[in-house]
């Protein structure tokens, strides 16, 4: 784990030094709460999933691909490339799934059963604005210049490590208390998955170069494996890729034409 995280670390220090190259022209730091959705609770229950959550911090690098100072260019104005580095944990457990006192031994292993994980994830992608970006507005309104609407897609790979315990007894040397569900389908271990995200915000202009940026992301896993459980085939309803959402708020730094890198 400690590898992943100062791997992304360095990442993100280099990008940040490709800046004096021009590379980049505006950096995002942002971060917020996260709702998991994966196996642990009933799918399509969202309330019996309440209890997995953690947090989401990251940021953002925007690459320098177009010639936003051309005024005849549509995409100039509209169109940025970020790079998306996000880091995150999140804890697991079924115990907002099953509240009934009478519970039959298959769903009392299932309650005593909790996990975590711990994830870092780098993407690339596309954002649209709707504002000018040479003037981050959309309106010539007073108030309304201030904001920024926009919406995001991106693609990438996530490294997660996986934390998975019973309260009935180790999972690896007493693999009965695995629930049924489950057996065979245990992930106590690290793994990558490759991931797509969607995400709309709101920037809000403070000055010349700086920006307050409100973020919902929808991060989709091309994985089952990413909260550590893949249910057999009795599981129908559970047999579905895992995905998160993740409301955020950030800060933007606009370095073009600042005079602070060139």
């Amino acid at each position: 784990m400690k590898k992943i995280v100062l791997s992304f670390i360095l990442v993100l220090i280099w990008s940040f030094s490709q800046g004096q190259r021009r590379y980049f022209d505006e950096y995002e730091i942002n971060g917020g709460y996260s709702l998991f959705q994966g196996d642990y609770g009933q799918r399509g229950d969202f309330s019996s999933t309440l209890g997995n959550n953690g947090f989401l911090i990251g940021g953002k690098a925007f690459l320098i691909l177009l010639d936003y100072n051309r005024p005849s260019c549509y995409t100039c104005k509209h169109l940025k490339f970020p790079l998306i580095f996000n880091v995150g944990y999140t804890t697991l457990s079924f115990d907002k799934a099953y509240n009934d006192v009478n519970l039959s031994s298959e769903l009392v292993k299932l309650k005593a059963f909790s996990g975590s994980i711990f994830q870092s994830q780098v993407s690339f992608g596309i954002e649209y604005h709707l504002g000018d970006l040479n003037t981050i507005s959309f309106s010539d309104d007073v108030f309304l210049e201030k904001f920024d609407p926009f919406i995001g897609v991106s693609a990438g790979i996530m490294a997660h490590v996986d934390k998975i315990s019973s309260e009935l007894g180790d999972i690896d040397t007493n693999p009965e208390v695995i629930p049924n569900a489950f057996k065979g389908g245990v992930y106590n271990k690290p793994g990558v998955a490759p991931t797509f995200m969607l995400e709309a915000g709101l920037r809000y202009k403070l000055n010349g170069h700086l920006a307050i940026s409100f973020n919902s992301r929808w991060l989709y896993f091309l994985s089952d494996k990413v909260d550590g459980l893949v249910p057999n085939s009795s599981m129908v309803d559970n047999l579905y890729n895992d995905w998160q959402f993740s409301p955020s708020i950030g800060i933007v730094f606009m370095l073009r034409n600042s005079g602070l890198f060139y």
